[in-house]
């Protein structure tokens, strides 16, 4: 039995069925049903972690490499194989609406909320955060309201997509690009209106980290 169907049936043993166990939990029925379809992995982790704290059950069992899992229906919670040992850890990074200028980049006035990524997303010893996207300049990577995944401070290469503060303004999110001594801020949008900035060595550019992936909410 996959982990998949393990969750089904621990959900129709607490609550009687899927959907009254979404109920519970607070959690659309679509999303859960998505989850047990589509499978874990695919799935958000903070949807993953309120799943299994409704169930009583560790994350780490659900989140974890291998398929090798007993289910234990009377105790209400996994088992793993004891030739298994591998898990997915998560970790909790602060949200931000935006960058502020004049502002430490995770001053407390920034943070909104916070939400769970698999740690395995991570360079260790990287400071990130989640920024919310606003606007449309750019709606052909991003929807106004996906949460985008900072490396803070990172380097941004020719042709990848950062944060950054021009002239003490809050910071932007823009694709990089660069020629000669010109810093190119290349919006990537349906809308014409939104065009390409030029800024050059007199203008202060702040590169405030690296986008390294995104969270997007159904």
């Amino acid at each position: 039995m996959d982990k998949e169907k393990q969750l089904k049936s621990l959900m129709i043993k607490k609550s009687g069925s899927v959907k009254a166990f979404a109920n519970e939990i607070d959690l659309p029925y679509t999303t859960i049903r998505s989850i047990l379809e589509r499978g874990v992995f695919n799935a958000k982790v903070e949807n993953v972690i309120k799943i299994c704290k409704g169930l009583n059950i560790k994350t780490e069992d659900v989140l974890r490499f291998d398929n090798d899992y007993k289910n234990q229906a009377d105790n209400n919670m996994f088992v793993k194989e004891e030739s298994t040992d591998y898990y997915t850890p998560v970790v909790e990074l602060p949200v931000l609406s935006k960058v502020s200028a004049g502002l430490p980049v995770l001053a407390e006035e920034n943070i909104t909320s916070h939400f769970h990524v698999s740690k395995t997303l991570l360079k260790s010893g990287k400071e990130y955060f989640g920024l919310i996207v606003s606007g449309d300049s750019m709606d052909k990577e991003f929807k106004d309201g996906d949460i985008v995944i900072v490396e803070k401070d990172a380097v941004i290469e020719n042709g990848q997509i950062g944060v950054v503060m021009v002239n003490g303004y809050n910071a932007t999110l823009k694709r990089v690009r660069y020629n000669g001594d010109m810093v190119i801020l290349q919006p990537e949008s349906n809308n014409p209106d939104h065009q390409p900035q030029f800024y050059n060595i007199n203008d202060e550019i702040r590169f405030i980290g690296r986008v390294v992936g995104m969270n997007r909410k159904y």
